[in-house]
C-alpha cells in the first residue's frame, strides 16, 4: 500500500513538473497593438466621372469589410464635416510597416483619391472596441478629437511630465460620466503633430467645452481639433443616434 502511494506521489509530482515545464515554454500572450489611420483627400486627388467614382467607393467599402473579416480592421468611419480628413481606420497589427501595408492595399488609396497617414501604436484599452452583435447594425454619430501639440508643447520642459501624468485622471472621470467612448496617446516617439484621439460620445459643441477641461490642453500641450464623425452600431460605448 505504501509502495503504491509513493509511486502514485512520485508520478503525480512528474506530471505536475511536465505541465510546469511545458507552460514555461508556450509563447507569452502579449496585448493587442492598434493603429490610427487618418484619411486625407490630397489636393492633387484625380476627377473621376460619376460612375468611375461610384465603382471605385464600391471597391473601398468592400476592402473594408475584407479587412474586418480578417480582424485586421476593427474601427472604421467617415468624417461628417466638410474638410480634407475623409474618415479614419484602426488596425490592429504587428507593427507600425504592417498596417501602412494594409492601408496600401486600399483602391482608394492605390487610385490617389485618398491618402493614409499611420500613427501608432495608439495606447488604448483593448477593452473599450467591441464586435457588433450583427452585419446591420446601423451607424452612430460620435465627436472626434485630434489632439495636436500645443504651443507650448516641449518634453524636456520643467513640468511637462506633471502636467501629462493628470490626463489619465480627466480621461477616466469623462468615461464614468459616458462622455467619452475611448481615448489614448501615442508613443512620444511617434513623430508628427498628433499625439493623441479621443471619440466621445457627446456632440462637437459638448465636446469642444470638455476638452478645454483637460489639463494638457489647460496648460498648452495640447490642442484639440474637433470633428463629427460616425461608426458602426455597437463598435464603441453607445454614442448618438444618427439624425
Amino acid at each position: 500500500m505504501r509502495k503504491t502511494t509513493f509511486c502514485s506521489v512520485v508520478l503525480l509530482s512528474l506530471l505536475a513538473l511536465a505541465v510546469s515545464v511545458f507552460a514555461q515554454a508556450q509563447p507569452q500572450a502579449t496585448a493587442p497593438k492598434y493603429f490610427f489611420v487618418s484619411l486625407t483627400r490630397p489636393s492633387n486627388a484625380p476627377q473621376l466621372s460619376k460612375e468611375a467614382g461610384e465603382k471605385l467607393q464600391e471597391e473601398h467599402m468592400a476592402n473594408i469589410r475584407k479587412l474586418h473579416a480578417e480582424h485586421k480592421l476593427v474601427i472604421a468611419g467617415p468624417f461628417t464635416d466638410d474638410t480634407a480628413l475623409r474618415g479614419i481606420f484602426v488596425l490592429q497589427a504587428d507593427s507600425l510597416t504592417q498596417a501602412q501595408e494594409w492601408c496600401n492595399s486600399d483602391p482608394a488609396i492605390k487610385a490617389g483619391r485618398l491618402a493614409a497617414e499611420v500613427h501608432g501604436p495608439w495606447l488604448i484599452e483593448p477593452g473599450t472596441i467591441h464586435e457588433p452583435a450583427g452585419t446591420s447594425q446601423g451607424m452612430e454619430q460620435y465627436t472626434l478629437v485630434l489632439m495636436k501639440r500645443g504651443e507650448k508643447w516641449d518634453p524636456n520642459a520643467p513640468g511637462f511630465m506633471d502636467v501629462m501624468k493628470q490626463h489619465p485622471a480627466f480621461v477616466k472621470q469623462m468615461t464614468e460620466q459616458g462622455k467619452m467612448a475611448i481615448a489614448g496617446p501615442f508613443p512620444f516617439t511617434d513623430p508628427g503633430e498628433l499625439r493623441g484621439v479621443a471619440i466621445f460620445r457627446v456632440g462637437t459643441e459638448e465636446s469642444t467645452k470638455l476638452a478645454q477641461d483637460d489639463p494638457t490642453v489647460k496648460a498648452g500641450l495640447l490642442k484639440p481639433e474637433i470633428h463629427p464623425w460616425i461608426t458602426g452600431k455597437g463598435v464603441l460605448a453607445p454614442g448618438m443616434a444618427m439624425q
